[in-house]
């Protein structure tokens, strides 16, 4: 089974910064309700989505040839829950990129405010096709690439 915790990509500077979109559907099962309180997305899925969304990052800068593996991170802070209905807007950050190790911060914000804010996450590029196939990825790409309409001409 396959997480895909992306939902948008709506703008990207290769070796630079990526934005991407995450909407909680009312109908996802992975929520959680704490003690009887609203349903959330749990915090682990919103680090899994900007995760993924890093790993686009380092997918596209090196035209579908590699993807990203986290191996740690250094501060996370959740700042506020994320519920069904809202739509999480994440930027992720490059402040250093080399061939070997790509470093990152990140935040996600929805309805003006932020949600979580990530430090110093470590991703290394890794070969891509053990675990898709390239050519998938483009087509996925395709779909989910959707920047504003006045960049598009």
């Amino acid at each position: 089974m396959k997480f895909r915790m992306v939902d948008n990509i709506v703008a990207y500077d290769p070796g630079c910064s990526i934005r991407g979109t995450k909407v909680v559907s009312f109908e996802e099962y992975q929520l959680k309700s704490a003690f009887a309180g609203p349903p959330t997305l749990p915090e682990s899925l919103i680090m899994e989505a900007l995760f993924q969304l890093g790993s686009w990052l380092i997918t596209l800068t090196s035209d579908f040839a590699q993807r990203g593996q986290v191996v740690r991170f250094q501060r996370v802070e959740f700042l506020r829950a994320l519920t069904p209905g809202c739509s999480m807007l994440m930027e992720i950050r490059v402040r250093r990129y080399r061939e070997n190790a790509v470093l990152f911060e990140g935040e996600a914000r929805a309805d003006q405010q932020t949600i979580v804010r990530g430090r110093s996450c470590l991703a290394v590029p890794v070969d891509l096709s053990p675990y898709c196939d390239p050519a998938d990825l483009r087509v996925l790409f395709s779909e989910i690439y959707r920047p504003p309409k006045d960049a598009r001409g």
